[in-house]
């Protein structure tokens, strides 16, 4: 069996200013997904005594594309701290990141305690939803070697989650039009990226669905107030200090971010 506590401080380390790993030890590395939510577990230990408490989850690889980079059979998620988590226009310092990785995406926030020993239904997760925004997620793996070192170290690397970026609150929304939202995404007024919310499995709300039953069989609930940032709505855009980008929203809605 591997040891989650050495994935854990060797992830933990490789973060900026440490230098990006290019793979686990055998004796570190998960041999099956729950040996790396276990080092995932761990990791989160470490990381909020400087991100600040964990306050939601992102899923990952909740589109085909995704999961064939990583060679997966379904989506995973990662934890979301508060100190990590901005409103639009915000800005991010490339010089503590390995790598910016860009995913507009739609996060949703939850207005009660899911109960635990429930298979959810998307009919259900709405009763549940209290406020829709659009969002960018900024991904960062602490591997050189991104995307070949596997599912199970992008797992245990909190899903190679870094930072959250909000914009307001939509109104006046229902499932249909949350599901009908178009992104544009520009980098210094240039457009580089396109997509649809139900690029992701079953829509953003279908996400939800599909963590809620994820981690109640872990034995882990959703509460109220916890975000969930759903996955990229178009393929991840690689960013560089210099650039500006706008994820523009036909809702309409956007969110800023600029890389220094």
């Amino acid at each position: 069996m591997s040891d989650p506590q050495l994935a854990a401080q060797l992830l933990f380390d490789a973060r900026r200013p440490g230098n990006a790993l290019k793979a686990l030890p055998d004796d570190a590395l998960p041999k099956n997904k729950a040996q790396a939510y276990a080092a995932q577990a761990a990791l989160v230990t470490r990381l909020k005594e400087h991100a600040g408490l964990p306050v939601g989850y992102k899923v990952g690889c909740t589109n085909a594309t995704a999961r064939e980079m990583l060679a997966l059979d379904s989506p995973f998620s990662g934890r979301c701290f508060k100190e990590e988590i901005s409103i639009s226009p915000a800005r991010v310092n490339s010089e503590t990141l390995h790598m910016v990785g860009i995913e507009p995406e739609i996060a949703i926030r939850l207005g009660q305690d899911l109960s635990p020993g429930v298979t959810w239904t998307t009919d259900q997760i709405m009763t549940a939803v209290d406020s829709v925004m659009p969002a960018i997620e900024v991904v960062e793996s602490r591997f050189s070697t991104w995307p070949l070192m596997g599912f199970l170290s992008a797992i245990a690397d909190n899903g190679v989650h870094r930072h959250l970026i909000l914009g307001e609150s939509l109104s006046n929304w229902t499932r249909e039009s949350v599901e009908n939202i178009r992104v544009t995404l520009t980098a210094n007024d240039r457009v580089v990226r396109e997509g649809h919310a139900m690029n992701v499995d079953g829509g953003p709300f279908g996400v939800v669905t599909w963590l809620a039953n994820h981690l109640n069989a872990m034995g882990v609930t959703l509460k109220a107030g916890e975000i969930i940032s759903t996955g990229v709505m178009t393929d991840i855009y690689d960013s560089a200090a210099g650039e500006s980008l706008v994820a523009q929203y036909d809702f309409p809605a956007t969110v800023q971010v600029s890389v220094i």
